[in-house]
């Protein structure tokens, strides 16, 4: 079995590997740089960003970048994702800390332990994003935040919505906007693109997962950084991931995935130098069956990604108008009028929280 060319061999041994054999040996200084550095954008504000463990229900965010925002050059997640791929971080502890494994050795094993077209194609997908920033590393500032509905009631914040929040509610409805064709992908820049997720950020990307999640972070391999830090996501918690590049297109979903070439990603970046990528992951229901209409999960569907987007408008961070919508991301998941329905009330209260926070500043 050829799964590269001599040609491809020759760059991949003799130019990819030793660059990033040399990323590897910068991670040291990288770090030291990262945590001299990382709190200088939002440290004013009381807020910590640097990199570190953001536990369940522990409200957050992590800047990945390299000395300021001018020279925000992502060598650091290159080298963490190096870092992966060569099986170095330490795998123990990781399970009682509700985190997956970030090494990729699974990943390559499985070219081997029941070979299949997805799993190469995957492979092809990392490899070009590390023959990318080998050649050319990517500028931008990435962001991951953990977002938490507080369970507890106050007059002040947003919290875990009961029935009769929903129920009694006599906000108007707003314009709603169905495309039946076209990736999640492919929105325009101001989209906050849903990615109904596992609980753990990322799924089985580095496993034999090929469905939405696991998609994206192949062709967004800047995402998987984010399973070295990002424990589990309960119901009333949401991860936002700003500026992650893509780098690969693709074709086919599932079983048909297949690695169709370079991306050139030409979004804008924001105030904060990060590129104008949205994407929030919240936990959906594994087969939910005829469960889902219960009052319960009802409320829990709606939570998910109903976290504070407030927080950080002070900072100039925009409020998100344009919603892109997944309504094929569970194949046992077949409601699709239920999730519109849910989807609409919902991203309906968003827009008017919007409208007001504007007229009022």
């Amino acid at each position: 079995m050829q799964l590269i060319s001599r040609a491809e061999a020759a760059e991949w041994f003799g130019k990819v590997l030793p660059a990033l054999a040399n990323l590897l040996l910068q991670l040291p200084t990288l770090l030291e740089s990262h945590y001299q550095n990382a709190d200088y954008i939002l440290g004013k504000y009381g807020f910590k960003t640097s990199l570190r463990l953001l536990g369940s229900q522990e409200a957050g965010m992590v800047f990945l970048s390299q000395n300021n925002i001018d020279v925000a050059f992502q060598e650091l997640v290159g080298a963490l994702l190096a870092y992966a791929f060569f099986y170095l971080f330490p795998a123990t502890n990781r399970g009682a800390n509700y985190l997956r494994t970030i090494n990729f050795d699974e990943l390559l094993a499985s070219l081997y332990e029941g070979y299949s077209q997805k799993q190469e194609s995957k492979l092809k997908c990392i490899v070009h994003y590390f023959k990318r920033i080998c050649s050319c590393m990517p500028v931008g500032l990435l962001s991951f935040e953990r977002k938490v509905l507080p369970q507890d009631r106050h007059p002040l914040f947003k919290s875990y919505p009961e029935a009769d929040f929903w129920s009694k509610s006599v906000l108007p409805l707003c314009t709603f906007e169905v495309n039946s064709v076209g990736f999640i992908e492919e929105q325009s820049a101001d989209a906050l693109e849903v990615d109904f997720a596992n609980k753990y950020i990322g799924g089985g990307a580095l496993h034999r997962g090929c469905l939405q999640e696991e998609i994206r972070f192949m062709i967004n391999p800047e995402l998987i950084a984010g399973m070295l830090f990002l424990p589990s996501v309960a119901d009333n918690e949401a991860i936002e991931v700003i500026c992650a590049e893509r780098f690969c297109d693709y074709k086919g979903y599932a079983s048909s995935f297949r690695f169709a070439g370079d991306h050139a990603d030409k979004r804008h970046f924001d105030s904060f130098g990060r590129r104008i990528t949205r994407i929030v992951a919240i936990d959906a229901l594994c087969s939910p069956g005829m469960k889902q209409y219960a009052l319960k999960y009802l409320l829990r569907y709606v939570a998910g990604d109903h976290a504070d987007k407030r927080r950080l408008d002070s900072f100039g961070r925009r409020n998100t108008r344009i919603i892109a919508i997944d309504a094929l991301c569970w194949p046992g998941m077949k409601q699709y009028a239920l999730k519109c329905l849910l989807q609409y009330v919902k991203f309906a209260l968003e827009q008017v929280e919007c409208t007001e926070n504007s007229s009022s500043s």
